[in-house]
């Protein structure tokens, strides 16, 4: 949907799996490992690369020296080469969970992630301790997402949030899992935790307020209010910290959503100063100006985002806006203009039709108002005929005037 794919803490990883590491006979004292393991943690990895390499040289079927050597490829960005060695640390130890993680990691990075899946997939969750599932579980994760299988990730990442319920980009990650599901409720509960472990995180807080504007969509009633109301608050805090045009838009979008149509148009007010050639904003400020009852400005609100320029979709809306508000204040002429702008035939002949019995209803006033008029020059002919002393041509008028009432 609206999330960009996330990154993996690399660095993190790396540091949990080395603990993992058989060293090679004699390797306590090796000169090369141990300056090679000192020039990786000082992040140094050319310099560890090449002393991995002779590590590996004196021990080519060691499947920890090759591992190594991969994790210093990676971190000196030589993705391919660190894919062969890690490789060949799996072909010499495939089942150890730490060498395959790490594959699984730099399988990503190099976006091959059906691979990467395959790979990760082998590993049981079940199985690793406390601080690896914590490197396999985002690992595995945007593997599956990325290789169509997000409901193999919410699987792996429920279990781990439990597991780890302070950690903010575990939940984050949930949240993308759930909504590559398409489950824009769980997912914007994930990003709302996400959020609030790490108030500082935009892309937790804006990805709540973009699963909460979906899941809002589709839901009803009062639930569909709560979720555009909490992504309000998420929203506004947002365009507090950050008033960028995005941050001010979302939250009139979700106020919006909300029916806080007032509140709306203040965001909306303080988008449209920021961009005010955005047709967007200007279409979002005339629903709330047309919910508010505030028809003449929605029409200028449409108006403007027509003059802007609009297309595809957009368009449309605007037209089918415009087709409403005309409607709403019965100028049936324009209104049938925008919704034949907007390709809308339905609305056309509802409209088409409105006009018709409008018509004919002011034809029926018409007649009607005439009729009065004839009725009231009856009782004034009657009173004079009354004055003139001619009584009984009166009262056969009165009888013939009563006739036409009871009609």
């Amino acid at each position: 949907m609206i999330h960009s794919g996330f990154r993996l803490g690399a660095r993190l990883c790396v540091g949990i799996l080395l603990l993992a590491v058989a060293l090679p006979a004699g390797a306590e004292d090796n000169q090369d490992y141990n300056k090679g393991l000192e020039a990786f943690r000082a992040r140094e990895y050319s310099n560890a690369v090449q002393w991995f390499q002779k590590v590996v040289e004196q021990s080519p079927d060691h499947a920890g020296s090759h591992y190594l050597l991969g994790l210093s490829l990676r971190g000196d960005k030589k993705t391919s080469k660190a894919l062969a060695s890690l490789r060949k640390a799996t072909e010499l130890d495939p089942g150890n969970a730490s060498y395959a993680i790490a594959l699984g990691q730099t399988l990503i990075q190099a976006k091959q992630y059906n691979d990467a899946y395959l790979t990760l997939k082998k590993v049981r969750y079940s199985d690793l301790d406390t601080r690896a599932r914590q490197s396999y579980a985002p690992a595995f994760a945007n593997a599956a997402i990325m290789a169509g299988f997000p409901g193999e990730a919410v699987n792996v990442l429920e279990a781990q949030t439990k597991a780890t319920p302070k950690n903010s980009e575990m939940f984050y990650t949930l949240g993308y899992a759930y909504s590559k599901e398409e489950d824009y409720g769980k997912a914007f509960a994930a990003f709302k935790k996400a959020f609030e472990l790490d108030p500082s995180s935009t892309k937790s807080g804006t990805s709540a307020v973009k699963s909460a504007i979906s899941a809002g969509r589709r839901a009803g009633g009062s639930q569909k209010d709560s979720y555009y109301s909490q992504g309000a608050v998420i929203a506004e805090k947002l365009a507090s910290a950050s008033p960028t045009f995005d941050n001010l838009l979302l939250a009139g979008e979700t106020r919006l959503g909300a029916k806080d149509y007032q509140k709306a148009l203040g965001w909306f007010d303080r988008a449209r100063s920021k961009q005010p050639q955005n047709a967007l904003v200007h279409y979002y400020h005339s629903q709330c100006n047309t919910n508010l009852g505030q028809y003449k400005s929605a029409i200028t609100d449409l108006q403007q985002a027509l003059k802007i320029g609009v297309s595809g979709k957009m368009r449309t809306q605007v037209h089918n806006q415009m087709g409403f508000v005309y409607d709403k204040t019965k100028k049936y002429d324009d209104a049938i203009t925008a919704y034949k702008n907007a390709g809308n035939s339905r609305k056309v002949s509802d409209v088409e039709k409105k006009k018709a019995d409008a018509a004919k209803n002011v034809e029926a006033d018409l007649a009607k108002a005439a009729y009065e008029r004839k009725l009231i020059a009856l009782e004034q002919q009657i009173k004079e005929l009354e004055a003139i002393g001619e009584v009984e041509e009166a009262n056969d008028l009165r009888e013939h005037l009563k006739m036409l009432r009871e009609q």
